[in-house]
């Protein structure tokens, strides 16, 4: 019987050094977790649905308590490419854990011709939106 308890009692020890190393390699996996890219890609276009190649597209923030004047952190621009795309990247803007991005403003111009957009960034994630230059 002494025989059998010996036995019994070196198998608990192999299961909970078992446990303990499944667990630690688990907190080791997770906390490897990498931030993926949140991206905003702004295509622009005339009113019959083609490219436009070098309009200036403007993505920013604004305040919607006018009481409170600090400057926004969000203001960039860009020109379209050959296929009227302008890329944005907000890995800076957003930090992981964060609820959300921000809700931005897209205004594009070319040639005193504007259209303009709200968007809504969603975060770690390739955000497209479009506008219509009239």
């Amino acid at each position: 019987m002494q025989i059998y308890k010996k036995k019994w009692a070196n198998c608990r020890v192999k299961d909970c050094k078992f446990f303990i190393l499944f667990i630690s390699l688990s907190f080791l996996l997770l906390g490897c977790y990498k931030k993926k890219d949140t991206l905003l890609q702004v295509y622009v276009r005339d009113v019959t649905g083609n490219s436009i190649k070098g309009a200036k597209v403007e993505v920013f923030a604004e305040p919607t308590d006018t009481s409170n004047l600090n400057n926004l952190s969000i203001n960039f621009d860009q020109i379209t490419d050959e296929n009227g795309i302008a890329s944005f990247n907000f890995n800076e803007v957003y930090k992981s854990g964060q609820t959300g991005v921000a809700v931005l403003k897209a205004k594009a111009t070319l040639y005193g011709k504007t259209g303009e957009t709200i968007v809504n960034l969603i975060e770690e994630f390739n955000n497209e939106c479009f506008i219509e230059i009239q």
